[in-house]
């Protein structure tokens, strides 16, 4: 493959990345390339699992997760480097606990966390797994979900579940749909009652992707006080972005 070939390969992912949603002709006034060379650029990319057509708008093109999964497999890039300095800045804001989970199957796990200072505080050792939908940052993954994977996962809970941690499919979708508008999840007591909080995806595949990180702040319930759910709220938005500026992604609309 020449050598200009490959440099305009590798100038569409980057575009795509930037910019995503995007569409051949904004690629092609972006780079100042001729569409077909853009074309066939994405048709490469797309064959080798780089870049894939939106599900919304087939005409845009955005990331896959192999980007994202490959550099985390790397040695230089870890979850934890995304996420420390915001995790220390919202325990600074709240001093309460912060945590980062990871999708693991139909679960969330926690994979990193700073401790609250205060004598009644929530501890979640690392490794605490919880299913989703009963998790603030596990019900904000859901929300990332399109409707035919997020009724897949019901139908497994309902199958899989003892009866007093099973969804309420229609509520759950209820709430799910409460998450996309709001941003953020809002989770009362839903695992242990003595332990509410806030939660929210963390899209590092880029957007179309399911999210497979979240970012929550743990509180005890007796704590959660419903006039800084807001509050809270605009401090994980806060945070998210941070995050995705770290991971060279655009801020959330």
């Amino acid at each position: 493959m020449p050598m200009q070939v490959v440099t305009n390969t590798l100038r569409v992912v980057e575009c795509v990345i930037i910019h995503q949603p995007v569409g051949v002709s904004e690629i092609a006034r972006q780079l100042d390339l001729p569409k077909s060379s853009v074309q066939r650029a994405l048709e490469v990319l797309q064959r080798n699992g780089w870049l894939k057509r939106d599900r919304t708008n087939p005409r845009q093109w955005i990331q896959t997760p192999r980007i994202w999964t490959l550099a985390h497999a790397g040695p230089g890039l870890e979850i934890r480097e995304l996420t420390w300095e915001v995790q220390q800045w919202l325990n600074e804001r709240t001093d309460e606990s912060i945590h980062v989970t990871h999708q693991e199957g139909d679960n969330i796990v926690v994979i990193d966390r700073v401790e609250s200072t205060k004598s009644i505080r929530v501890f979640d050792p690392i490794g605490t797994t919880v299913p989703m939908h009963l998790s603030g940052s596990g019900r904000a993954l859901l929300a990332s979900w399109d409707t035919s994977d997020l009724q897949a996962y019901i139908d497994r809970q309902l199958a899989a579940l003892p009866a007093e941690q099973r969804p309420d499919p229609e509520h759950l979708l209820a709430e799910v749909d409460e998450i996309r508008g709001r941003g953020f999840s809002v989770n009362r007591g839903s695992w242990r009652s003595e332990i509410s909080g806030v939660g929210i995806a963390l899209p590092l595949a880029g957007p179309g992707n399911q999210a497979e990180y979240g970012l929550a702040i743990a509180i005890p319930s007796h704590r959660f006080e419903e006039d800084k759910v807001v509050y809270y709220g605009e401090l994980v938005e806060e945070g998210r972005d941070r995050i995705l500026a770290a991971a060279g992604l655009r801020p959330m609309a």
